[in-house]
């Protein structure tokens, strides 16, 4: 089956309401127009928490923009001063959240075994995931960047029922070396490591291989992103600053869904 193509900007902590319902409602406006081409792209946005209930007046699931959570807690409810679990960003109109971001790996202590627990209660909520994995600098230059981010996979997925292993679940390769650093993997290591995470995904779980959608996030801009697509295995992609203006974020978009994609079988 043809794999889903994502655009999805995180905005971090950035854009308060009002500026976050005006750049959404401007995504919105022109996502038809962007996403005409020959292949069909989801879109979707990533509002801090206060930003949610204001981007949510302009987001359309499925047909337009979507609304996803930054991060989310591994429980739904109960004595946990400060989380935001599941039940409460449905609540608040998001489809679906980012999972162990690079970030709050390195910066707030998200360990393998609490990336594995969100990921679980996010997908046994009925809501998508954008699970987010990738190396330093460090592995990269010691040629164990695949092992690496293989681990953090197989940690994540460990014990996760083969039925939530659908549609909802995205994986999102994130070269840490090259997030905000202005160094963009070149597209024949991005595409190496997308086809490295889909092998290990086919022998892992069969079919979930082929038709899980696989996203680059590091550093991309609209003058990078169809260079990224054109090489192949990279269904779209997870943007930081790049989205955080709407015509930067619909250039992105044209360009997936413009660029010559090869999708391995």
């Amino acid at each position: 089956m043809s794999r889903a193509m994502w655009v999805i900007g995180n905005w971090k902590q950035h854009h308060l309401p009002e500026a976050a319902m005006t750049c959404a409602r401007t995504i919105a406006d022109g996502v038809a127009a962007a996403s005409a081409g020959a292949h069909r792209v989801s879109v979707g946005v990533a509002p801090p928490y206060l930003s949610l209930a204001a981007a949510r007046t302009a987001c359309r699931p499925v047909s337009d923009l979507w609304l996803f959570a930054q991060d989310v807690g591994a429980q739904d409810t109960g004595a946990h001063t400060g989380e935001v679990g599941p039940a409460m960003i449905a609540h608040a109109g998001c489809s679906g959240s980012i999972v162990g971001h690079s970030e709050r790996r390195a910066d707030y202590g998200d360990t393998d075994g609490l990336v594995r627990r969100k990921l679980h209660a996010v997908l046994s909520a009925g809501l998508h995931a954008v699970l987010c994995v990738g190396e330093r600098l460090e592995s990269r230059d010691a040629g164990t960047h695949e092992s690496v981010v293989l681990t953090q996979l197989s940690l994540a997925l460990s014990d996760l029922s083969p039925e939530l292993v659908g549609p909802r679940l995205i994986i999102a390769y994130e070269p840490v070396w090259a997030i905000g650093t202005g160094r963009t993997a070149t597209g024949e290591q991005a595409a190496a490591m997308h086809r490295c995470i889909r092998g290990w995904l086919g022998q892992t779980w069969a079919t979930a291989g082929s038709d899980r959608s696989i996203l680059y996030g590091g550093s991309v801009k609209p003058d990078n992103a169809g260079a990224l697509v054109a090489a192949g295995d990279i269904d779209g992609f997870l943007v930081g600053g790049a989205s955080l203006e709407a015509p930067s974020l619909l250039a992105i978009v044209r360009a997936t869904a413009t660029a010559p994609v090869v999708q391995a079988p």
